[in-house]
């Protein structure tokens, strides 16, 4: 459920400036042999702990769990491992509603009112707005981590979760601006029910569960029984796994409250590649974000190489993190369901992906490595602080914060720096390393940044 890092732009430097591809050397590794050791070695510096699939042109080559399902018990993961999915439960609720809109029982250009009578400015906000986050409606996920964080582990009324962000004002006037909210799917499984007389749960099943024969899907986790279920971790300081309460199905619901497997999501995924279970034409609408946004219908949209479609959603709800991307063009998939949130920074799922997707397409990557945080003042920290130009378009700020540095580059988001000496800084949600230099009289007059090769930004 929490709005993600589009990991392709989560790069600090753009893909113009990878080098090309590495010279092979003798005898080099097979794709499946580079997915192994990366994932082994992820694994074993406690960046992963789930289950993960590779699957290219419909030839599955990886599919295997790391980590623990139940560290208390000493029970591995492996590929009959359950998790909750946060928002990949938004693919599923963007299918069903866009086949009501097939069978003409409503419209993407619907209002709100005519389902919400009441609703606040609700004959602003369209049903096409809530799929594209540009309705403004407040996003409920923060009670999942507030004082109500006990109440969410036990069912809820929908009434009591709707007033939890309906009376709260817009962020921004309808269909102005990007605002990642939660409460717009939550809206749309409330629409579903009313126009089928179902709860949303027995609709999903129906329409997809049971056609697709996705026996390891579900909704209400808290209950399950299954031998496969996970328990869910926090990584508290960098070092300890500590067990999290379930968030019960209810809370997030038509925004993230399924529960699933990687080879049942893969099963999905092939629905998705063949055009099935909806018209052609619905699924190209599905997947080509209007006004060339970052989202579709249920699905978020990137692009990377020459212009290829990538389509992805990814979840993150206490205990639990997980991403789905494919590649429609080339038919590649990576799924990464994980039973540790991403509270910490070695947890994001990110790096992972982009590094699987790497290997998928033989561009250079690296083994993830273990870095050492070491202290350093907060006076030398502070003569860091400032800009510098990376190139014309993009510039590199670092701040100090509450006795932490970040960085921030141009329309991204911002990282905190960790030193491992007292002029060298790494990030831990991306591959990349900063090296701070100084003139004969001790002013920092640059940085040179470690990705894919060495970058020089001025300080300005």
């Amino acid at each position: 459920m929490k709005n993600c890092i589009l990991f392709i732009i989560s790069l600090l430097l753009c893909a113009a400036f990878l080098p090309v591809h590495a010279q092979q050397r003798p005898n080099p590794k097979t794709t499946v042999q580079k997915l192994e050791e990366y994932m082994t070695a992820s694994a074993h510096l406690h960046r992963f702990n789930g289950t993960v699939l590779v699957a290219q042109k419909g030839t599955v080559l990886l599919k295997r769990g790391f980590g623990w399902r139940d560290v208390k018990n000493n029970i591995p993961n492996d590929t009959s491992s359950l998790y909750q999915l946060g928002s990949i439960t938004k693919t599923f609720t963007g299918a069903v509603i866009l086949q009501l809109q097939e069978e003409k029982k409503l419209s993407l250009n619907d209002r709100l009112t005519k389902y919400f009578p009441d609703y606040p400015q609700g004959d602003q906000i369209t049903l096409e707005q809530l799929f594209l986050h540009t309705s403004g409606i407040y996003d409920f996920k923060n009670i999942l981590y507030g004082p109500d964080s006990i109440r969410v582990t036990r069912p809820v009324s929908k009434e009591w979760l709707v007033a939890q962000f309906k009376g709260k004002p817009l962020t921004a006037r309808p269909g102005t601006a990007v605002n990642y909210t939660n409460s717009g799917y939550y809206l749309l499984g409330l629409i579903i029910e009313k126009i089928t007389g179902k709860p949303f749960e027995t609709v999903v099943r129906e329409r997809f569960f049971k056609p697709l024969q996705l026996t390891q899907s579900g909704f209400d986790f808290v209950n399950l029984k299954n031998r496969g279920k996970t328990t869910g971790y926090t990584f508290w300081k960098d070092s300890v796994l500590v067990e999290t309460r379930t968030i019960d199905s209810t809370v997030a619901y038509a925004a993230g409250g399924m529960y699933s497997s990687v080879g049942d999501l893969y099963r999905w995924s092939r629905v998705v590649q063949n055009r099935r279970m909806l018209k052609p034409e619905t699924w190209e609408t599905a997947l080509t974000p209007p006004d060339k946004g970052n989202w579709g219908y249920g699905w978020g949209i990137s692009y990377f190489g020459e212009g290829k479609k990538l389509i992805y959603q990814n979840g993150n709800i206490p205990g639990f993190a997980t991403f789905y991307v494919q590649v429609p063009e080339d038919d590649v998939v990576v799924i990464l369901l994980c039973n540790v949130d991403d509270a910490s920074d070695l947890t994001t799922l990110d790096p992972i992906v982009t590094d699987l997707m790497k290997i998928v397409y033989d561009e250079p990557y690296k083994l993830p490595v273990n870095r050492k945080v070491v202290p350093v003042s907060e006076t030398v920290l502070r003569q860091y602080v400032g800009n510098y130009k990376l190139d014309a378009a993009r510039t590199l700020t670092v701040t100090y914060e509450a006795g932490k540095l970040f960085l921030q580059v141009t329309g991204q988001p911002k990282f905190e720096l960790f030193a491992e000496s007292q002029t060298r800084f790494f990030l831990k949600t991306v591959d990349a390393q900063l090296t701070f230099f100084k003139d004969a009289s001790g002013n920092v007059t640059q940085v040179i940044v470690h990705q894919g090769g060495n970058y020089v930004a001025k300080r300005i």
